[in-house]
C-alpha cells in the first residue's frame, strides 16, 4: 500500500511539472546572452531591468528515518511536495520605481507581499518567456561596491521568495515603457555623515539587508578614504571606541546618494541611522597608486531606501 501511494503521488508531481515549459523555464533561468532584456511586471506596471533569474519549481526529497524492510542496507527516497527557488532581480538605481519603493518598504519593517511575472524579451521587443509569482516576499538586498575609481555600471540585486511560481504564455506584445535608462556607474555616490569629513571617500564595499518575518538586519559598513580626511574619523574613533563614549548619543546619522551619470541628479538616497565606529586601521596597500588609504568599519542599525 505505501508503494502505491508513493508511486502515486511521483505521478501526480511529475505531471505537475510538465505543465511547465521546458524551454520557458531555460529562457527565464538564463536569459539570452545576445539581448540582455528583461521585463519585470509589478503591481500592473511593466518595467526593464537587468536580469532574472530563479523562481523554478522543484520537488522536495526526503529520505526516510530507517532503512527499508526490504534493503536493509539503503533508506527509502521519495517527493514530499514542491517548494519553488528564490527569485533574483537585479536593476540599477534610477529604474523599476515600484521595485525600489517595495524595497524601501521592506527596509522599514513592513512585510508586503506582491504578485508579478518575470517575462524574457528577444532583440526586436518580443516577450519569449513568461513566469508568473504569487505571494513574493523580499527577503535580500544587496547595494553593490561602490567604487570612485570604477567604470562598472551599479546594480541592485534583490531576491525574492514566492509561494507559488508558474510558466505561462507570454504576451503577445508589451506596453509602452519608459526607455530604459543608462546604468548609474558605481563610482557615481556621494556620501555625508555628521561631523566626518567624508570628501576623500573613495570606496564603499558591498553591504546587504536581509528580512526574516519582521525582523530586518543591515550588514556592517566598510568605508575607504585618503589619509587627508582622517583627523574628524580618529577622533570620533578614540572617544567611541577607546574613551568608552559609545551611548547612542554619540552615534550618528548619515545619508548615501546614488547619482545620474551627470554627477548632479540624486537617483536614490539610503539614510543610515544610529552608526557606530569600531574598527580604524590602513587600509591594505594598492600597489597601482602611492595613495595611502584608512578604512573605517561602522556599525548601522537602522537604514531607509527613498528614490531621488
Amino acid at each position: 500500500m505505501e508503494m502505491t501511494r508513493r508511486h502515486m503521488f511521483a505521478a501526480a508531481s511529475a505531471a505537475t511539472a510538465m505543465t511547465f515549459t521546458r524551454s520557458a523555464r531555460a529562457e527565464i533561468a538564463k536569459g539570452s546572452p545576445s539581448t540582455g532584456s528583461f521585463m519585470l511586471e509589478l503591481g500592473g506596471q511593466f518595467m526593464p531591468v537587468k536580469s532574472i533569474e530563479g523562481g523554478a519549481p522543484v520537488g522536495v526529497v526526503v529520505s526516510s528515518s530507517a532503512p527499508s524492510p526490504n534493503a536493509p542496507h539503503f533508506r527509502e527516497k521519495h517527493l514530499s511536495g514542491v517548494k519553488y527557488e528564490p527569485i533574483a532581480i537585479e536593476a540599477p538605481f534610477g529604474s523599476a520605481r515600484p521595485l525600489f519603493e517595495w524595497i524601501g518598504t521592506a527596509w522599514r519593517g513592513t512585510r508586503t507581499q506582491a504578485n508579478g511575472s518575470l517575462i524574457t524579451v528577444d532583440v526586436t521587443g518580443r516577450p519569449l518567456a513568461r513566469r508568473e509569482f504569487v505571494g513574493a516576499f523580499i527577503v535580500e538586498t544587496v547595494v553593490p561596491t561602490l567604487d570612485a575609481t570604477s567604470r562598472d555600471p551599479a546594480f541592485v540585486t534583490v531576491r525574492l521568495t514566492p509561494e507559488h511560481t508558474s510558466d505561462g504564455t507570454p504576451p503577445a506584445t508589451l506596453p509602452a515603457s519608459p526607455r530604459r535608462p543608462t546604468p548609474s556607474l558605481s563610482s557615481n555616490f556621494r556620501l555625508s555623515i555628521g561631523g566626518l569629513d567624508c570628501h576623500s571617500v573613495s570606496k564603499i564595499d558591498s553591504f546587504t539587508v536581509k528580512q526574516q518575518s519582521n525582523l530586518v538586519e543591515f550588514t556592517n559598513l566598510r568605508i575607504e578614504f585618503s589619509r587627508a580626511s582622517l583627523e574628524s574619523w580618529r577622533t570620533w574613533f578614540r572617544s567611541f571606541v577607546i574613551g568608552g563614549n559609545s551611548t547612542p548619543g554619540n552615534e550618528k546619522t548619515g545619508t548615501l546618494e546614488l547619482l545620474s551619470p551627470n554627477l548632479t541628479t540624486v537617483l536614490a538616497t539610503i539614510r543610515f541611522y544610529n552608526l557606530g565606529i569600531f574598527r580604524l586601521d590602513d587600509a591594505p596597500a594598492d600597489p597601482r597608486t602611492a595613495v595611502t588609504r584608512v578604512v573605517a568599519e561602522l556599525y548601522c542599525e537602522r537604514m531607509e531606501l527613498t528614490m531621488g
